[in-house]
């Protein structure tokens, strides 16, 4: 059962992460965010939108990792548990 609990655990940060990563960048918390905006330089990064597709790309491959490892964990479980 532990290595199940582990699985979920990853699954579950993966999803979150992701729905984060991908979200965030795009919202109101972001272009208000005071630690983005501490100088020009950030700022200026901050509000690029390559950077904010980088960082939504970086969710998606979360989201894809988190997916992946689901339908890995179904087919352990379908198999009998067994690798």
């Amino acid at each position: 059962m532990g290595a199940m609990a582990a699985s979920l655990l990853f699954i579950l940060y993966c999803i979150e992460a992701g729905i984060f990563f991908v979200v965030v960048p795009w919202t109101r918390f972001w272009a208000l965010n005071p630690l983005l905006h501490s100088t020009d330089f950030i700022a200026s990064l901050a509000d690029n939108g390559f950077v904010r597709g980088l960082i939504s790309g970086f969710g998606l491959i979360h989201l894809a990792i988190g997916f992946r490892e689901i339908v890995s964990l179904f087919r352990r479980e379908n198999r009998g548990g067994s690798e």
